[in-house]
């Protein structure tokens, strides 16, 4: 029993290690959809983002989309 609580706590600190080697693989990055939503579109979903002015809604757009609106295409 104490064996495995050591193990434990040695992959935890390799962890916390590696964590601090490196930090950018922690970092959270805007993820661009524009890329997949062809293949998305493929499957019956279709996706348009609508952080236009007035809340407008384009099918294509370029960088991130704060207000991605996802539905299937019969409620397009």
């Amino acid at each position: 029993m104490i064996l495995l609580r050591r193990f434990d706590l040695l992959v935890l600190l390799l962890t916390v290690v590696a964590i601090f080697q490196h930090p950018s693989a922690m970092e959270a990055r805007p993820v661009s959809f524009q890329r997949y939503s062809k293949v998305i579109d493929t499957l019956g979903v279709m996706c348009k983002c609508c952080d236009g002015d007035g809340g407008e809604c384009k099918s294509t757009w370029k960088g991130s989309c704060r207000k991605l609106q996802c539905l299937p295409w019969k409620y397009q």
